[in-house]
């Protein structure tokens, strides 16, 4: 890379990690209009439109990031998180279990697709990616907490309010995990 595009995308990345977006955006597109398939780039404006609610426009940055680098973990779940937000649960379920199977050891990405296979009423799914994350992060309130809302979806309600419970013993301020007990 040039040392003038490699200055503006530093340039960008400074400007995205001190949360001035709009500079940072400005100056990627720019890197873009230079070089189309910059990673970086793409990457880090996938970002910042998921980071505005923007998660199609985020979805097509994390793409065509995804497909210069098909084996990044971090792509393939950003893109996977993109395509779910907009709504787009089937396509992200793929891009999930990419992400899943180059880094099995992340707790967020099994949480994540989970949410999916739910969102897909894919329940039994969501109960061992749920399981996944807790395996790897035993205090997750969270996973604890979808696979309780999971199980009651599956009418398991005895179950569903033990994992409630315990979602509750981790975050006693989890308002969803009240509601779900109740």
């Amino acid at each position: 890379m040039n040392p003038q595009l490699q200055a503006m995308l530093q340039q960008a990345i400074q400007a995205f990690q001190s949360g001035n977006f709009e500079s940072a955006d400005l100056s990627l597109k720019r890197v873009l209009q230079v070089d189309s398939k910059n990673l970086p780039a793409l990457h880090i404006l996938g970002l910042i439109k998921a980071s505005q609610s923007n998660y199609r426009e985020a979805a097509e940055y994390l793409a065509r990031a995804a497909r210069i680098h098909p084996d990044d973990a971090s792509i393939q779940y950003n893109l996977a998180k993109a395509l779910a937000d907009s709504g787009n649960d089937q396509d992200a379920l793929m891009h999930h279990k990419k992400a899943v199977a180059l880094a099995p050891n992340n707790p967020e990405a099994w949480l994540s697709y989970g949410k999916t296979a739910s969102n897909l009423g894919r329940y039994e799914d969501a109960l061992v990616w749920y399981g996944n994350a807790l395996s790897l992060k035993p205090d997750y309130a969270e996973a604890v907490l979808n696979k309780g809302a999971t199980l009651k979806e599956l009418k398991r309600y005895e179950e569903a309010i033990a994992f409630a419970e315990q979602a509750l013993a981790i975050n006693p301020s989890l308002a969803e995990a009240w509601s779900n007990k109740g």
